[in-house]
């Protein structure tokens, strides 16, 4: 080969290496899903077959800037009342505490964080119950909108447990339902209980009981994942509940329906179970 070709050769050479390089540093970042919204996880203990924790939350997504535009960067969060709430769920009994059942211990916070780095890969975060802190190893599901794994106590914790866990994104809180009610005022009626939660997780219940008194009140708050608590004011006095969109069984037609649970937390001391409602029948 001459001088004369054998310059444009390397030349040509050179080109296409850095051609190569600059393709592969022009790679852009792999963009992550905005996962934040409403989720319901349980965990399931391997020890105890009769309660199951419910970690209802309004799941945060952080953000960074990402060729000046704000990116979700992977990292997940719920703190205090208005993002996260725990749940003790009897399956014997069918009764739901609310504030979990793990003694308090520090703090006694509710909160969760983590982190994922791809859909269909891992997920890790731990969220802590009354101050007791949790771990959680997951997979995240190709869509963004599942989770599969195991949980267990950290160091320190004053509620020791394990087992595995599951996870949801859960719809809006929405529809009609009737049923038994017991009022502010103590005594039982008819309820019909209309829900609607906007785009800031905030739920309006708008209560009107026919039998056999006839009454109007609305209670508003925050919701997490299908858990809530809401104020209002009844004959002139407040009032809150926490309520669960739970399933439970149709005696009728033995499907699973959805219920909104309702205790009556105006005592906080005494928190009492107030009734729970179910779709219409037609």
């Amino acid at each position: 080969m001459t001088k004369k070709t054998l310059v444009p050769a390397v030349l040509a050479a050179i080109s296409a290496g850095l051609l190569a390089c600059s393709s592969h540093a022009a790679m852009p970042p792999a963009l992550l899903p905005n996962i934040s919204g409403a989720w319901e996880f349980t965990a399931t203990s391997s020890t105890d077959t009769i309660h199951s924790t419910g970690i209802e939350v309004a799941l945060k997504a952080g953000q960074s800037l990402v060729n000046g535009v704000e990116r979700p960067n992977g990292q997940i969060s719920a703190t205090g009342a208005t993002q996260i709430t725990i749940l003790d769920i009897d399956a014997a009994t069918g009764a739901i505490g609310f504030g979990g059942s793990c003694p308090v211990n520090g703090s006694g916070i509710y909160s969760l964080a983590g982190s994922f780095s791809s859909l269909g890969g891992p997920i890790h975060f731990t969220y802590t119950e009354n101050g007791n802190e949790f771990n959680v190893a997951a997979t995240l599901s190709a869509d963004g909108k599942s989770i599969i794994g195991t949980y267990s106590s950290a160091a320190g914790s004053a509620c020791a447990d394990s087992g595995g866990i599951t996870g949801f994104v859960v719809p809006k809180l929405s529809g009609t339902y009737v049923g038994q009610l017991t009022l502010p005022d103590g005594s039982a009626n008819t309820v019909t209980a209309t829900l609607s939660e906007d785009s800031n997780s905030a739920l309006t219940v708008n209560l009107v009981a026919t039998n056999p008194d006839s009454t109007t009140f609305t209670l508003t708050g925050p919701v997490t994942g299908n858990a809530f608590t809401v104020q209002g004011v009844f004959q002139g006095q407040s009032v809150a509940y926490d309520g669960y969109l739970e399933q439970v069984l149709d005696p009728l037609s033995e499907l699973m329906v959805p219920a909104i649970y309702f205790v009556n937390v105006t005592n906080a001391v005494q928190p009492a179970y107030a009734g729970t409602l179910t779709p219409p029948t037609t």
